[in-house]
Parts: C-alpha cells; structure tokens; sequence
C-alpha cells in the first residue's frame, strides 16, 4: 500500500475515533443526568423513609408503653367476661320482673308510718298530658319490694363521702317573719255554715247559750274593744247577724284577711267561713318540714306565721263562742327546735322565737280560753329525755310535765310518777330519721321510749271501718318495728277514743282534741277524769258538736304541737264541729 492509502486510512480510523468519543461523551452525559436524577428521587425518599421510620419508631414506642402501663385486656386476664356480664344482665332482669309483679309490692310503709303510692288509674288526658307516666315511675320507685334494705344501704355508702357536719334537710330558706310584740287585736270568729240539721241545733243551742249572758258580754265588749260575737236573737237569720257583728279592730283584721287569705271564705259582713267539703278530706299524719341535723340529733326548724297563728286562736274563739258554758283550754305544744337548741343557733338558721310565737298566738284569744304555758314548764326540764332525737314528738316524759302544767292552770293537782310503772323500749328511730333517709349518725343513737303506765290502762277505739274495738292505752312496744315504737301510746292514731274511769278523783268529763302529741298525753290524762273523750281531727267522720251535747261533756282540751297550727289545718280542726 502506497504512503497516500495509508494517510486515509489514518485519517479515517481518526474520525471514526472522533465519533466514538463524541457518542461516548454524550452517553456519559446522559447517564450522569439520569444518575442525578435518581440519586435526587432516592434522597427524597431517603427522607421519606426516614420520617414514616421515626413515626414508626414512635407509634411503636407508644404502643410498648401502653403494653406496659395500661390495664391487660380482658380477654386474656378475665376469660369468663362474657359469662360475668350475662350473670349481671340475668340478675337485673330478675330485679325488674321482681319489680313489676304487684302482688309483691308493698301498700303501707311501717317505717315511715304512711302509705304508699299506688299503680295510677288510666286515663286519656293523663296519657297525652305525659303524668300517666310518670306517676307509674313514682309508684315504681315508692314501692319497691325491699326499699328499706336499700335505703340503709344508698345510707351507709353516702357515710364514706367525706366530713359530715351540720346539714339542713328540706328546703330552709323561707322568709322569717317579725313577731308582734305586746297582745294582738281578738282575732276574728268563723261565721259557721247551717246547712245541716246538726249545724242548725248547734247554732240554737249557742244561741238560747249566749242569750242569758247577753248583757255581759255586751259590756266587756265595751269595756274591752275585743269585738266579741254578740248573739240570742232568736231566730237564725238573727243568729247569723250576730255571730257576724265584730269590733272595728276584728273586722279590720277580717278584712285584710279576705284579701290576703285564699283558704278563707267571707260572708257578707266579713266574718271568716269554713265550707262543710273540708271535713271529708284526707288529712295524712304531720307533714315533716325543714330539718336540722347536728350531731347524733335533727331538729324541725320553725318559722313564724302571723295568718297561722291568727286562724288557730280564730278557731278557740269560735269554739268558744259555740260553747260558752264550758271550760275550753289551749296547749299549744313547742318543739325541740324551740326548747333544746340554744337560741343563737335558731336565729343562724333565721328562725323564730317559739315563745314568742305561742304567747302572741294566746293572746289573739278570748279571754275566757285558758291557755296552758307549756313552754316554760318543758324549758325548765330542757336537760331532760323531754323529746326524742329521732323523731317529732315529745317523750312521755315531756308530756308528763306538760300534764302537770295543764292540770295547774286549771286548779288541778297530779299525780307523781312513782305511782306508775315504768316500761323501757329501746331501739326507736322516728320520722326524723326516716325523712332524712337514714343517716349514719342517727343510725348508731337509736331513741329509747319509755312509757309510764298508771291503774287505768283500757280504752274503746274506732277502727278503720267505724267499728268499737277495745284497746289498751300504754302496749307492749317490744316486738314492734324500730319505726312503730310510738304507737305504744293509744296503738297510734284513732278518729275516735272514749276512756271510762269510775274510780277517778275527777269525776267531770272532758273532750280533747288533738293531733299526735296527744297520744302520750291522754294516758296521764285517763288517770284522773271519769270519762275521757279523744277525737283526732284527721280521722274523725262524726260530729263533735253532736258529742259533746250527748256526752254531757264540761271540759274541751285543743291539744296540738306548733306544727300542727295552721289556716288549713284550722278550718279541718273546726269543721268536726259541723
């Protein structure tokens, strides 16, 4: 090959060289843009993997943690879980069929002494009106088989919630009202309604009564300004005038109260009215109000009411006037809010002055009503069992010294105590303790009731059904029920007792009228007179006007606790008189 082959061959081997580099250059670029690509797509998802890795670690770390500090799952640490919950629900719905079936379901609560809601009628309006409803989940809840068991237990659990202290049960804010100072004006007399037979006797008789000793009573009204009721016209329109003349003071007292009062009536010339319809009412025992529990003991708080007092001296004063001849006295009985607990303590509370309220209430009376200061009597025994802790009433203890304090204002001399038998009956909780649902503190100072009986121990009582039964007037206590211990005294509450004691030193006859106080009362009361008569206003269906003239009765006792007085309770208490 010559030298000028040669030189091409060189210079094509050169460009094919050139080529290659050129190609190879350009392949190296495009695999250093795509491997800068890659590396930049790998850090990201360098970075990526990195922060799902640490929210990996850190869900992981949470989940050790919870693994270690939280509870162990059921399944593992409680196999029979699902055998437990159907044992539970099983037990449940075998105390709601238990629950429901009525003839298990009780009628009358003996610890709390009243009786208890009943399965509600059915009615269209009250279905729509929704109170159907609800007064079935009221008699559910009121009557449930075995409430007691579990109200001392819900008792026993609310002991462990911490310090307990002074406590007010109820609703205690109420407004305290002033009570007058000095003697009130007379308070005014209930114009009674004639619209029976019984009715019309009774205003003869208080008008052929009054008529001897018309000039009298004229003069003291004179004298007095008091506005007795002038009467012994004669015929019964004139009674009626009669009855319904009042002094200015009474009849501007009458006519404020027209105003004021809803539960009065007025006639014409504004003498208060009592409607024949109250006496059919269903008057239950006393209503508890607000309570006051300090310690191993609970006080009901009272609080004064000028209309309360006012319409129960109305009712002496009416009675009175019925009665003219006979000897009427009032026992208006303290609590022991108003005798044990120190007077500063009841003025905290924003309460009244008890004594005050029963002698500004005593001085709204006639004047030929004698009242009984038992406030004193039972205040100077106040270190004394004179009232229960459990409960609202006095002890017979109590009543034994306002026995004595009666029997004083009327010239009457009594009887020691050692001349009866005493008889303890321990473990007594009362209405106090009930209402209150069981506390702790009065759980484990149960009340104690003893008895005194003196010679003369029988008494005939009505029953439910009208019916005469013997009875005893002090009872074996001691296989009674812890909240029934009280009903040793006169077997509880009766509409009607009478008591014959021929061999009394008194021999008169004497009507009491009463509420629950009286029933350690009567009693002490049998040991003296010769015939004792007992009418308790909230049970009784007859007439008492009617029994006094049968009776020949010469004495009438209005024997009540200060929560038993009242404008309600006032016009019940007279309309036995109808």
């Amino acid at each position: 090959m010559d030298d000028q082959g040669r030189e091409e061959q060189i210079t094509e081997e050169k460009i094919m060289e050139e080529k290659l580099t050129e190609e190879n250059i350009t392949e190296e670029k495009t695999k250093e843009e795509c491997s800068s690509e890659q590396s930049f797509t790998e850090e990201e998802s360098v970075e990526e993997g990195s922060i799902e890795e640490d929210s990996i670690e850190v869900e992981t770390t949470k989940a050790k943690g919870t693994e270690e500090t939280g509870p162990e799952k059921p399944k593992k640490d409680f196999p029979y879980a699902k055998i437990f919950s159907l044992a539970m629900m099983g037990l449940l719905c075998c105390l709601f069929v238990l629950g429901v079936l009525l003839p298990l379901r009780p009628r009358y609560s003996d610890a709390e002494k009243r009786e208890l809601k009943q399965f509600p009628a059915f009615s269209l309006q009250g279905l729509f009106a929704g109170s159907y409803f609800r007064d079935i989940s009221s008699w559910y809840q009121d009557s449930y088989p075995g409430k007691e068991e579990w109200m001392l237990l819900a008792s026993k659990t609310k002991a462990f919630y911490g310090l307990q202290g002074e406590q007010i049960y109820g609703a205690a804010e109420q407004v305290k009202e002033d009570i007058p100072t000095g003697e009130g004006a007379l308070a005014e007399t209930f114009a009674l309604k004639k619209d029976t037979e019984d009715g019309q006797n009774g205003a003869a008789e208080k008008k052929e009564s009054d008529g001897e000793d018309r000039g009298t009573e004229e003069a003291r009204d004179k004298s007095e300004g008091k506005g007795q009721t002038e009467a012994g016209k004669g015929t019964e329109e004139k009674q009626e005038e009669a009855e319904a003349k009042q002094g200015s003071d009474a009849k501007q007292d009458t006519t404020k109260g027209k105003e004021e009062n809803g539960n009065f009536e007025t006639d014409a010339e504004g003498n208060l009215q009592i409607k024949k319809a109250d006496k059919a009412e269903n008057v239950a025992g006393e209503q508890i109000g607000s309570l006051y529990l300090n310690g191993d003991s609970a006080y009901e708080l009272f609080y004064f009411s000028e209309k309360a007092v006012r319409a129960h001296a109305s009712l002496l004063n009416t009675v009175q006037a019925m009665f003219p001849k006979l000897k009427l006295s009032a026992m208006i009985v303290p609590n022991s809010f108003g005798v044990i607990l120190d007077p500063k303590v009841q003025e905290k509370l924003a309460s009244s002055g008890m004594d005050q309220a029963i002698a500004y209430s005593y001085s709204l009376m006639d004047k030929r009503v004698n009242t009984v200061n038992v406030f004193d009597a039972l205040s100077a025994h106040k270190k004394e069992y004179i009232y229960f802790r459990t409960d609202h009433h006095w002890t017979q203890l109590g009543a034994y010294y306002g026995y004595q304090e009666y029997c004083k204002s009327m010239g009457y001399s009594t009887k020691p105590l050692s001349d009866y038998q005493k008889l303890d009956f321990p473990e007594f909780y009362g209405t106090f303790y009930f209402f209150m649902n069981r506390p702790e503190s009065l759980k484990g100072h149960p009340d104690q009731v003893t008895a005194y009986q003196g010679s003369m121990n029988t008494m005939q009582y009505t029953d439910s059904k009208g019916n005469l039964q013997e009875g005893k007037l002090i009872n074996d206590a001691s296989q009674m029920l812890p909240g029934n211990k009280y009903n040793c005294f006169m077997l509880g509450d009766h509409g009607y007792v009478e008591i014959h004691n021929e061999g009394a030193p008194r021999k008169k006859s004497i009507l009491v009228l009463k509420d629950s106080y009286g029933n350690a009362f009567v009693p002490l009361l049998a040991q003296d007179y010769r015939d004792v008569y007992v009418v308790d206003y909230r049970h009784y269906q007859g007439n008492a006007s009617s029994l006094i003239r049968e009776k020949g009765i010469e004495e009438i006792l209005f024997l009540n606790n200060i929560m038993g007085i009242g404008e309600s309770l006032s016009q019940k208490m007279l309309a036995v008189f109808q």
